[in-house]
């Protein structure tokens, strides 16, 4: 792109809306490694969450299955953590800038699995990731992700 032509009236706007981008494209990435490594490691992947503080850290957030002991890994209920992890993020919200969840969804459409991020910033940005992926002969094959409009959550407007 040529910035020579696309100068803006308002340069604060336009260095404040390269940051959002610079934060989501951080969570997009972190959460979609993060997610493939498992994966690739374990054969799944639970929900988690990503923080981006206002300090520019990136912490990962967790929360405890919703299990009963003694009950298998395929009982857990992948639904209610994401709602936990939604909850807790949005309690954490003033200490920091953007946040993230990333979980397993089927794609019953294209008949396969996708990793899905859904990340959103402070500022009221929302944006969300699929990346299909399958098992092959060689091992976990991923398709290239696509974003999609977000669901603001954890700074609803």
């Amino acid at each position: 792109m040529d910035h020579a032509t696309t100068e803006t009236p308002q340069p604060e706007q336009s260095e404040n809306d390269k940051l959002v981008q610079d934060d989501l494209n951080k969570l997009l990435g972190t959460a979609l490694g993060v997610a493939a490594e498992q994966l690739e490691a374990h054969g799944a992947f639970l929900p988690v969450g990503l923080i981006l503080t206002h300090d520019d850290e990136l912490n990962m957030v967790a929360v405890a299955p919703n299990t009963v002991d003694g009950e298998e890994e395929s009982d857990l209920d992948a639904d209610a953590m994401v709602a936990d992890l939604f909850e807790a993020l949005g309690q954490q919200r003033e200490q920091n800038r953007a946040a993230a969840v990333v979980c397993d969804i089927h794609l019953p459409e294209d008949a396969t699995d996708a990793i899905h991020v859904m990340a959103e910033h402070s500022t009221g940005v929302a944006v969300s990731a699929v990346r299909p992926y399958r098992q092959g002969a060689e091992g976990w094959e991923f398709s290239e992700p696509f974003l999609e409009a977000g669901e603001k959550v954890i700074w609803p407007a």
